[in-house]
């Protein structure tokens, strides 16, 4: 009977190692805290701006494809937080928002069997438009962005992501000129 036990349990080892997942789809989404000097830049630019807060509250959703046990190549769409100002001089208020879909290559090496750790070089598609208390200013274009990434397995087909990214928007408009962003994100990715 032990026999009989050992071998089941020999096998059962045995097949969970050659069932983990190598390759495949993912699906996954994330939370950030985004910071950004372009409140900074105005104010030193025009004085009188008092930011409400260092940081703003993103989202990302993606889609891809993993391989070797962790890289993946995926494309999604991400909402950058919202950056607040008050104006010193007068009762106004300066909003900005950036958003759009992107592309990007996360490179990982995976340090043991649950931790992966790598580089992240992507393309992000933007759109950004500054509310200067109802004087709207937007502009679009395509930028680059990199970052570290690391990921958590915490189950067969899921694991817990964080990251850092830098993102710099170049615009030929004067008052949207060098957006910046550098995101704290963590979030989970589904894979099948």
């Amino acid at each position: 009977m032990k026999k009989i036990l050992t071998a089941m349990a020999l096998l059962a080892a045995a097949t969970g190692v050659h069932a983990e997942k190598t390759s495949g789809f993912t699906v996954g989404g994330a939370l950030s805290l985004d910071a950004s000097d372009y409140i900074e830049k105005l104010d030193d630019d025009f004085g009188g701006l008092d930011q409400d807060a260092p940081f703003g509250v993103g989202a990302d959703v993606y889609a891809g494809f993993m391989f070797a046990r962790a890289s993946t190549v995926r494309v999604g769409y991400r909402a950058f937080g919202q950056q607040e100002a008050q104006f010193d001089y007068y009762s106004g208020d300066l909003e900005v928002d950036a958003d759009g879909m992107y592309a990007a290559l996360d490179l990982m090496m995976p340090l043991g069997d649950v931790f992966a750790l790598g580089g992240t070089l992507g393309i992000q598609e933007w759109d950004a438009e500054v509310d200067f208390d109802g004087f709207k200013v937007d502009d679009d274009g395509r930028d680059f962005f990199y970052g570290l990434r690391a990921k958590w397995k915490v189950a067969e087909a899921g694991a817990v992501t964080a990251s850092i990214n830098r993102y710099k928007f170049d615009s030929g408009d004067e008052l949207l000129r060098d957006i910046e962003y550098t995101a704290f994100a963590g979030g989970f990715e589904f894979f099948f």
